[in-house]
């Protein structure tokens, strides 16, 4: 290792150990022995953010970000790129943490956040970049799912530190990450309370004295996780439960169907179940769709449940016949061949596809999509907001401007989603933060062709369309991760709705301060 090398080293270990004044001091010494190395431009960014954050000083962290955007003009490598994106998210959650963040059990600053949204933004631009460089794409994931679950998108988190975790099973940061996020739906999960509490403190206490995750994260990190060993230890009288190996008996396939076993595999691979099982996906209540709301109403309101109740059990049926769509358009089968063979289409002679599988394909698609309008319509009438159903979209309202919204009024978000303090509804809203910002533009214009003009799906192996964006020609391995994509965001807002409709139940339970009786309903379906 040269010189230069070695000095860069010397600071980022300081850093690491928590010694940023002397850090501070010697990138200053390093700057001025070798201001016209060319490597400076590159790391002296994300050593400005980390020396700025462990200072607490709010210049410091703005000139790494100004000096990273600068660079960020002047790179062409795809590694430097992310690499530099990485650096400015740092920077702006450190901006958050610094100038923003106000503390509490659920901290009101994180909708009307600027910098914690540009973090997002940079880490999602970041991992969309291919870079040959394994160790520094697990740390952008890790940082992605961290910044995923402040802004409450737990369930999306949690797939990107399992993405993490396929590039590296033993990356310390993404294990401890993944309990914590797992750890905050305990409370939401019933039955599988106990055994989400100690999945995630067996988890994190697997990798508490690792060397690799003060490395990455700092003395800050390690303490951040021993308090929450602490605090799951205060959940349980009996410590001695904490340690015990948990069995989650494999469900049972020797009297399914070929079909309903393909289903079940597809399903369970790609999450797309609705429950609170979410610590493990083999077993019997890993497969099923459990998760709904609880209201707490007056003894003689008949209505107000089940009007909701409607509500969501037409949200969770479109999801259901949209991830039945899905499957379907995965599995060839004869009788659907003949089916599709019954209706005449033309050959364009240019590896176009039409046939019942695409249409399966682009109908999951379109299900999927209007599920978010009619979460949209849910926030609507749960908070009598007044806008009329059929002015209501995900991200917008009829009739109302380009930047109307049942999320924001006159540009600004609700008072009733500030003051409401609960992180699913945060999650929603920025969710559909994405879709006002663009970033959603592609589902977007998908799903318009789809539903007023035509979108034809192109052989992949044989045609470029999955290297272009085009609003009306994709191809089809384009299409279906899209589709599953979506399919994913669309269970991710069912899981927050839900979530948020129980956690604001609950407060009026806590107020409430009397015994709440319990009502069961029916659950029987007419099949």
């Amino acid at each position: 290792m040269d010189k230069i090398a070695l000095s860069l080293q010397s600071i980022s270990l300081l850093i690491n150990s928590g010694e940023t004044k002397k850090a501070r001091e010697r990138l200053v010494e390093f700057e001025r022995e070798n201001h016209d190395n060319k490597s400076l431009m590159f790391y002296k960014p994300g050593f400005l953010v980390d020396i700025g954050s462990g200072l607490k000083d709010e210049n410091i962290i703005k000139e790494g970000i100004e000096l990273g955007q600068l660079a960020l003009t002047k790179t062409q490598q795809d590694r430097a790129k992310a690499y530099l994106h990485y650096c400015l998210a740092n920077g702006y959650t450190c901006l958050y943490q610094l100038t923003e963040r106000m503390g509490g059990a659920v901290d009101r600053t994180i909708p009307q956040s600027e910098n914690l949204f540009k973090a997002k933004q940079h880490l999602l631009q970041a991992t969309a970049v291919e870079i040959d460089d394994p160790n520094l794409e697990v740390q952008l994931l890790v940082n992605l799912g961290n910044c995923l679950d402040t802004l409450g998108r737990s369930i999306e988190a949690m797939n990107v530190y399992d993405r993490a975790l396929s590039l590296n099973e033993n990356f310390s940061m993404a294990i401890a990450n993944k309990a914590k996020a797992l750890r905050a739906f305990a409370e939401i999960s019933d039955k599988y309370r106990a055994a989400i509490y100690v999945e995630a403190y067996q988890d994190i206490e697997s990798v508490i004295d690792k060397p690799d995750l003060v490395a990455v994260g700092g003395l800050g990190a390690k303490q951040d996780f021993e308090h929450e060993l602490s605090y799951i230890e205060s959940r349980f009288q009996d410590k001695t439960l904490l340690q015990k190996k948990l069995k989650h008996p494999r469900y049972k396939t020797a009297n399914l169907s070929d079909f309903e076993k393909f289903y079940l595999k597809f399903c369970n691979k790609e999450k797309l179940f609705l429950n609170f099982h979410i610590h493990q996906d083999h077993c019997e209540a890993a497969i099923e769709d459990s998760v709904f709301i609880r209201l707490i109403t007056k003894v003689d309101d008949n209505d107000t449940f089940y009007n909701l109740a409607k509500y969501l059990n037409q949200i969770k049926e479109d999801f259901a016949v949209a991830r039945l769509l899905l499957v379907q358009s995965q599995y060839h089968q004869e009788d659907f061949d003949r089916i599709s063979e019954r209706t005449v289409f033309v050959y364009a002679l240019d590896y176009s596809h039409f046939n019942i599988y695409s249409g399966l394909l682009k109908s999951a698609f379109k299900e999927a999509f209007n599920i978010l309008d009619k979460i949209a319509v849910f926030i609507n009438d749960y908070y009598q907001l007044g806008h009329r159903e059929e002015d209501i979209y995900f991200d917008s309202l009829r009739g109302k401007g380009r930047s109307a919204s049942i999320w924001e009024d006159d540009g600004t978000i609700r008072k009733e989603i500030v003051n409401s303090e609960n992180i699913s509804l945060y999650a929603l809203y920025d969710i559909y933060r994405d879709f006002k910002s663009g970033r959603c533009q592609r589902i977007q214009d998908i799903r318009n062709a789809l539903t007023h003009r035509r979108l034809v799906i192109f052989d992949s192996g044989l045609t470029d369309w999955d290297s272009r964006s085009d609003k009306n020609n994709i191809g089809y391995d384009s299409m279906l991760n899209e589709t599953i994509d979506l399919m994913k965001l669309a269970k991710a807002t069912i899981i927050y709705l839900i979530n948020f409709v129980n956690s604001e139940e609950e407060k009026k339970k806590k107020a409430n301060g009397k015994l709440i009786l319990h009502m069961h309903v029916d659950t029987s379906q007419f099949l």
